[in-house]
């Protein structure tokens, strides 16, 4: 018989205390009782405490958490909450000092994203969200009545066939709301708003309406029932972040509120007992997300999406920006992103932000110099952490760690000012431990009441202006050079085919080999394919996507979320890293039914994988050797009938093969680039490693010269080309495909078709064989003419053509614009391939599908 317990762990840190309890009560009487709850308590640098509780569901892994007071003292907070394929909404309700028991809000579709609460003067509750429905990311809306105990009807709050999502909701506790979201239209996303007067809501109201991509708005509404409306814009070419006022649903003129070449993103805002309105975002670096990888590292001008970060936080008060005495830049040491400013109710503000933090095992065992210099860049080995700190008149309190919120960087968190003036956040945690920093463990929400402030008049001063950041230029006319690869076209086998221009091999936060914090999160990620490298498909290939049930399901929605016909088409794909000579490959897939992460095929007595279990759990979240034999082939036999496709990367390194293993039908390219590391097109062939040169990186990556790509092509393998990322590198790795269908299915039946090529700039590239196209198999009795198009974003300094994996004919253009006729001159008997291979006068290069010819 296994009887009801209660134990108490108590672990003391360096900045507070931290008891966890868990109860569990009798069986007799569960009946009455919620689910068993975990409860925190934590000790404040002032002497305070918070006593946080698990307000989530007994098993299911919940996020993304939302709370609101009510008018009668009590609170509410509304979650997702994941299980099996789907999420759900759930509501709980604190009353009378006691959780209450978790409600399902009826009528979620099963994909849905960032729950809002809100509670009228009546102390309905309100929840508002955005969902997928029938291939629609629309705003739902419904209303719970406490006395009557019933739902009301669910209410559609948007139809644009395009993604409206990133919801927020604000309240001005007076039974009028205002909701604000981001929703796509034509081929950009703009900023929406509805309000509620408490029992109905407005038309849309569109705040912003231009041709570029704004982003994750905020909303606060002040003592005039005017409603302010903050958000960041790629409208400069970079984000800053801008402020709208908006007055009987008419929007004034947008405010800036910061527009450096800097990183400014991500506002949140608050109006004080004042009405003063104050705005908090992240600062990085300028060109986030523009040219950095390996062989453009002594002149790199990008930054990566993830790295250094600082909190900005500015208060608009009568017309003019002002600042605290004491800036909040410095508050949080170390990088911070995200941060969240609230209203106390009493003239001032909490501020709470995610750490960037480091430690453990794997960061000591890398040194403490290599570790400090990581840290400062903010692409150490760590976890995000949420902190907060409120401002104490001319200064601000000690900040502290909100107890056991160690999580993602895409997390979310939420606060709110109760009834009689305590100030209560709510936040979420994957329970994350110290021996592996990157891996899950059980995604929770919390919600907490924090210590009471000091009450003091804040002192203000002038806002300094943002200091301008001189940012180099690495392209003179980007976006000329985009418009003419989208403009141009083809005509082949009797179809107009297109120019898109994708990335294949890019991670986030849900890699467990760097967690985030040089690659950026998720959201990240789909800022950078629709902004900064303006791509038109891509997918986030995370290493078998997450390696956890909720990760996967996570970038499979997202994947979704972000679908945006005619602007963006993300694919779903991961990565399955097996070790030489296996290798490396990335695994996509049309279908959202049909996407799944192939389990890794462990040999027996694998040693890293025994029990006791270690900090990876019993799978590899990044890289596996221990594999079966047949390990590939088992992973064709797992896409074949779900029609997947597999692309083989760094072949020629540790991570790479030898060419064991091929399917015609499911791997039709080759990632023979990534801008992360080199070439693997041929010993000797440009940027491919070579000896003493590329000494450390060959010893960070490995060298397996078998796996160069002209190995397999001698082995009769028929493999176009493409060319991707993979990890720090940004914005000199494209996919180039050719389709007359830009959807997902369209896409990847053009890779099958190899009718591709691969770039590391915005290089056009148009090669033929009498009527065929490059990565096409044809017969033919004699050669005919090669025709060759090619425009460079620079000058073409180098012109190959290769049979064989042997140079040809090679010129020397030094012009943009090359066109020309070759005809293979030599024996052309058997079986032969033929490719293109350009280089500008700055090294970045192009190659060619090849032609597969079988001359009789």
């Amino acid at each position: 018989m296994i009887r009801s317990v209660r134990g108490i762990a108590i672990a003391v840190g360096l900045c507070f205390a931290l008891a966890v309890m868990w109860w569990a009560a009798p069986r007799a009487a569960r009946s009455a009782q919620a689910a068993p709850l975990a409860v925190v308590m934590a000790q404040t640098p002032g002497g305070g405490q918070i006593t946080a509780t698990a307000v989530g569901h007994e098993y299911r892994q919940d996020d993304l958490p939302n709370i609101a007071a009510a008018p009668d003292g009590s609170l509410w907070v509304a979650w997702l909450s994941f299980a099996g394929d789907r999420d759900d909404v759930a509501i709980r309700h604190y009353k009378d000092g006691r959780w209450q028991n978790l409600l399902w809000v009826p009528g979620t579709s099963g994909d849905c994203w960032l729950p809002q609460v809100a509670v009228d003067p009546a102390n309905r509750v309100w929840v508002v969200w955005s969902q997928q429905l029938n291939g629609n990311w629309d705003l739902y809306a419904r209303r719970f009545d406490p006395q009557k105990q019933e739902w009301g009807r669910l209410e559609r709050l948007t139809s644009d066939p395009l993604p409206d999502v990133n919801p927020r909701l604000a309240s001005d506790g007076k039974g009028r709301f205002a909701l604000v979201w981001q929703g796509f239209r034509g081929k950009h996303s703009n900023i929406f708003l509805k309000t509620f007067d408490g029992e109905r809501w407005s038309a849309d109201i569109r705040v912003t309406n231009r041709a570029a991509n704004d982003w994750e708005p905020a909303a606060a509404i002040d003592s005039t029932g005017a409603v302010w409306v903050a958000y960041d814009s790629y409208k400069n070419g970079n984000y800053d972040v801008f402020l709208t006022r908006v007055a009987g649903g008419n929007p004034g003129s947008e405010i800036s509120v910061a527009a450096t070449s800097r990183f400014e993103a991500r506002a949140t805002l608050a109006v004080d007992a004042q009405d003063r309105v104050w705005v908090a975002w992240e600062a990085g670096q300028p060109n986030w997300g523009k040219d950095q990888g390996y062989i453009v590292r002594d002149r790199k001008v990008g930054v990566g999406l993830g790295g250094a970060r600082q909190v900005r936080l500015r208060c608009y008060e009568g017309g003019r920006w002002k600042e605290p005495v004491k800036s909040a830049a410095d508050l949080f040491s170390g990088n911070t992103y995200q941060p969240h400013v609230f209203s106390d109710g009493r003239g001032s503000v909490w501020l709470a932000a995610k750490r960037r933090l480091t430690g453990g095992p794997r960061v000591a065992r890398a040194g403490a110099k290599k570790a400090a210099q990581k840290a400062a860049a903010g692409t150490a080995r760590g976890y995000w952490e949420y902190w907060a700190a409120h401002l104490d008149g001319d200064s601000w309190s000690e900040p502290f760690a909100l107890p056991n919120s160690k999580g993602r960087s895409s997390t979310r968190m939420n606060g709110a000012a109760a009834a009689d003036g305590a100030m209560w956040m709510a936040w979420d945690t994957d329970n994350r431990v110290e021996e592996f920093y990157h891996r899950p463990i059980r995604q929770q929400v919390y919600a907490g009441m924090l210590p009471p402030a000091r009450a003091a008049a804040v002192a203000l001063r002038d806002a300094a202006p943002e200091e301008e950041v001189s940012a180099p230029q690495g392209h003179a006319d980007e976006p000329g050079d985009v418009k003419a690869l989208r403009a141009y076209s083809v005509q082949a086998g009797g179809k107009t085919l297109r120019l898109l221009r994708g990335d294949f091999h890019r991670h986030t936060e849900l890699s467990w080999d760097g967690g985030g914090a040089g690659d950026g999160s998720l959201q990240d990620f789909f800022r950078y394919m629709l902004d900064a490298a303006s791509m038109d498909f891509g997918a986030a290939t995370d290493h078998q996507g997450g390696q956890w049930p909720y990760w996967w399901y996570y970038t499979q929605k997202m994947t979704d979320m972000y679908h945006a016909p005619g602007a963006f088409v993300p694919i779903f794909g991961y990565e399955r890293s097996a070790l030489f000579p296996n290798g490396h490959r990335n695994v996509f897939f049309a279908r959202r039914s049909e996407s799944r992460v192939t389990p890794w095929h462990m040999r027996d007595g694998a040693p890293q994988w025994g029990l006791p279990r270690g900090p990876q759990g019993d799978e590899s979240g990044i890289g596996e050797g221990q594999l079966a034999e047949n390990d590939t082939k088992l992973l064709y036999e797992d896409i074949r009938p779900r029609n997947g496709i597999a692309i083989s990367h760094t072949s020629g390194t540790r991570m790479g093969t030898d060419w064991r293993d091929n399917d015609p039908d499911l791997e039709p390219v080759v990632e023979i680039f990534q801008g992360c590391r080199t070439s693997y097109e041929k010993l000797g062939a440009p940027h491919v490693v070579q000896e003493k040169k590329d000494d450390a990186h060959m010893a960070q990556a490995g060298y397996q010269p078998e796996g160069m790509v002209n190995n397999a092509w001698a082995k009769g393998y028929k493999l176009g080309i493409i060319t991707s990322s993979d990890h720090g590198s940004t914005h000199i790795s494209y996919a180039m495909v050719y389709t007359d269908d830009p959807s997902r299915k369209g896409i990847l039946d053009a890779i099958r078709k190899r009718h591709t090529y691969g770039a590391t700039d915005n290089i056009i590239m148009d090669v033929r064989m009498g009527p065929h196209f490059m990565g096409d198999e044809f017969r033919l009795t004699s050669a005919l003419p090669m025709r060759i198009k090619v425009r460079g974003a620079r000058p073409i300094a180098k012109l190959d053509i290769i049979k064989d994996s042997e140079v040809i004919y090679s010129t020397a253009p030094n012009k943009r614009d090359v066109e020309l006729e070759y005809t293979d001159k030599g024996s052309v008997a058997g079986r032969h391939y033929y490719y293109v291979r350009v280089l500008q006068d700055d090294q970045m290069i192009a190659w060619s599908s090849p032609m597969f010819v079988n001359y009789r």
